[in-house]
């Protein structure tokens, strides 16, 4: 059983990785087999890490104790992971109606004091996004530095380090929950690179894209119904 919570936790944590592939397909921005590589390997990395943490704090914990806190730690990840995805869709909703209001009032002093105010706000969050897959996400050309149309290993180092980081938490409560470590590691660096072409394949010939909002909701799911599982389904 422990290969399945494995399995839902390397899916979980690539489906931001088959989002990025869809909208990159979208923009027709190519990511070479050597770029697909190395977010692969950045994201197994990170994931032996931090199960590899989660398996020491494991040892000095009774079995009971630690299945019920790394449950509990998945679970407390996929509610804060959900919270935040809703957040971060109303500020946009928020802005984007603002703006809408101003632009109505034709006030072009109240629409730049109005600016002014949403930068100060958001300064800070953009600041610690900057390793943030997310912006990537909703804009994909921000990547491509040299705009070459393609994506090389240098233009996709904060992407890759965005993705690793968002799942570290997850890879952590899996590590207490006793989740093997080679097996989950491999898992998640074989579905980055069918997810990111997978969904690069998707994006390029259906156009078919997946919002910030619903690949942050179905991710936040699938570690919710690892915690759950590894809870009363694991001896």
């Amino acid at each position: 059983m422990h290969i399945l919570s494995a399995l839902l936790l390397a899916i979980a944590v690539n489906i931001d990785n088959f989002a990025v592939g869809i909208a990159y397909g979208i923009k027709k921005l190519q990511i070479g087999w050597l770029t697909n590589l190395f977010i692969g390997l950045i994201s197994a990395i990170g994931t032996y890490l931090a199960i590899s943490v989660g398996n020491d704090i494991k040892n000095y914990l009774s079995v009971n104790v630690a299945n019920a806190l790394g449950s509990f730690i998945l679970i407390a990840v996929g509610i804060w992971s959900i919270w935040k995805t809703l957040k971060r869709q109303r500020r946009k909703v928020k802005m984007r109606q603002e703006m809408s209001f101003l632009v109505a009032a034709g006030s072009n002093r109240a629409i730049s004091n109005s600016c002014h105010k949403n930068f100060s706000e958001e300064f800070s969050q953009e600041f610690l996004q900057e390793f943030s897959y997310e912006k990537f996400l909703e804009h994909p050309e921000k990547a491509d530095v040299d705009r070459s149309g393609y994506i090389d290993v240098q233009e996709s180092i904060a992407l890759a380090f965005g993705l690793t980081l968002n799942n570290l938490g997850s890879g952590f409560g899996g590590g207490i929950s006793n989740l093997n470590v080679a097996i989950t590691t491999f898992l998640v660096f074989i579905l980055s690179l069918l997810g990111i072409s997978g969904g690069y394949f998707l994006g390029d010939r259906f156009t078919t894209k997946i919002s910030g909002l619903w690949a942050g909701i179905l991710s936040a799911a699938l570690v919710i119904i690892t915690g759950v599982c590894e809870y009363f389904l694991m001896p």
